[in-house]
């Protein structure tokens, strides 16, 4: 929703990733990807001293990380923008607009693949690989999603026995490859029973099982840094958008959703082509 609402506007754009949502240390958004073929602001330290801010709270607190503590003080603090759009007030320099709540489908993420590119080779070389030994552009590819969406076991095995039927309609018991990529051990302990030639790629992530979700952990509960577990999820996501078709639980993962949107400009984001 930022990228498509800068480029409408001819904005500059900067993505900050410093809450503890996706960084437990130095990794920001920057570490992993970089934006092209639009107006960037390569740091919040090139803000003028003198510009203006909407929401007013962020005047002074431009480098404070959106907290959880913050979303709950959204309304005592004026925080919430909502969804961008011609709503939106524009006679400010800049515009703070956090995703929490907030979020955009898009039809069409040509214009997000345009400016996207992944610079991390950490996240590249593998996804080639996997490209190459597991032929995913023929392979079926699972998000398994569990965690904080699966809050007992009993809903765990519904979940997965949905997404075995849905899988067997789509060709699993006709021998073609099967990958799966999840963040809750017991989930794909269950999947596994189902379809013991699924081939898992995740590893850290379960690992890190959270019942609060890991993205909700804070470092001392994770045996993993932050940083690998996000080039682990990157290289999942990747993955998952290079299979033929993607399948995921019953209320349908916002990342499988956006694996399938983005599938046809993999190699775009990827290679820079």
């Amino acid at each position: 929703m930022c990228v498509a609402y800068a480029l409408e506007h001819k904005l500059q754009i900067y993505v900050d990733w410093t809450d503890s949502v996706w960084s437990h240390g130095d990794e920001s958004f920057y570490t992993y990807f970089n934006l092209v073929n639009m107006p960037v602001l390569k740091s919040l330290d090139d803000i003028p001293e003198d510009a203006t801010y909407y929401p007013q709270y962020w005047k002074g607190n431009i480098k404070t990380p959106f907290s959880q503590e913050l979303f709950l003080k959204q309304k005592e603090l004026g925080l919430s923008v909502a969804m961008l759009g011609p709503s939106t007030p524009t006679t400010a320099d800049v515009i703070v607009h956090s995703s929490f709540s907030n979020r955009a489908l898009y039809p069409d993420s040509a214009f997000f693949a345009n400016v996207f590119r992944v610079i991390d080779q950490r996240i590249t070389i593998p996804v080639f690989q996997r490209q190459t030994e597991h032929k995913l552009s023929a392979a079926i590819g699972f998000h398994i999603r569990g965690t904080d969406r699966s809050r007992n076991r009993g809903r765990a095995e519904l979940s997965m026995q949905f997404m075995a039927v849905n899988a067997v309609t789509h060709g699993a018991l006709a021998g073609q490859h099967m990958v799966a990529v999840g963040d809750d051990a017991y989930s794909i302990e269950i999947w596994k029973r189902y379809f013991p030639q699924t081939v898992v790629f995740s590893k850290l992530v379960l690992d890190n099982t959270s019942a609060k979700g890991n993205h909700n952990a804070c470092k001392e509960e994770l045996v993993s840094t932050k940083d690998s577990m996000n080039v682990e999820m990157i290289v999942d996501f990747f993955t998952l958008a290079s299979c033929s078709r993607v399948i995921s639980t019953f209320k349908d993962s916002r990342f499988a959703q956006e694996a399938r949107r983005l599938a046809p400009f993999v190699n775009l984001m990827l290679r820079n082509e």
